[in-house]
């Protein structure tokens, strides 16, 4: 029963779309970063975002220890960084990345938004951590972002607002 209700649940989610981020710290001058999907603003006043690392990865630990992260949304163009951070095994995901060092914390290039965030908690979710991170800086370039639908990667385009809708 459980079993069915984990595959109902894959597919449900997988009409969902969702920003492309890859999330990035820094312990002992190495970089460590990992894609995300699970990402969202959480509060304007004062700025806060949230995002799920899974267990068992090892950027879960490396976040705790730093007490700090980065969060590149990646653009449209940059379905290839989402793919390779996302790889497990890898022994330098940064290799060949066109990145930066932004106040202590790994940066990707390109991408369409930077955020710079002191993590405040970290809350258990299944097979997951909850991180609840208040931004320090931000910064938007204007390109397309990326988007992860149907188990495939789009491009977030900017449409047409309602009237009343928040910009």
């Amino acid at each position: 029963m459980y079993e069915q209700l984990e595959t109902d649940f894959r597919e449900a989610m997988a009409h969902v779309s969702a920003p492309v981020t890859v999330i990035t710290t820094m312990v002992d001058g190495v970089p460590f970063g990992s894609t995300v999907s699970a990402f969202a603003s959480l509060s304007v006043n004062p700025p806060m975002v949230l995002l799920a690392l899974d267990n068992r990865g090892a950027l879960i630990q490396q976040v705790r220890s730093a007490g700090r992260i980065g969060v590149s949304v990646l653009s449209s163009a940059q379905a290839d960084l989402a793919i390779r951070f996302a790889t497990r095994g890898l022994p330098d995901r940064f290799a060949g990345v066109d990145w930066g060092i932004d106040h202590g914390l790994p940066r990707i290039e390109g991408a369409t938004a930077w955020l710079r965030c002191d993590v405040v908690t970290f809350e258990p979710g299944g097979d997951h951590t909850v991180l609840l991170g208040t931004v320090s800086a931000a910064e938007a370039t204007g390109v397309d972002g990326l988007t992860y639908y149907q188990r495939r990667f789009g491009s977030a385009t900017a449409a047409t607002s309602a009237p009343g809708m928040l910009s």
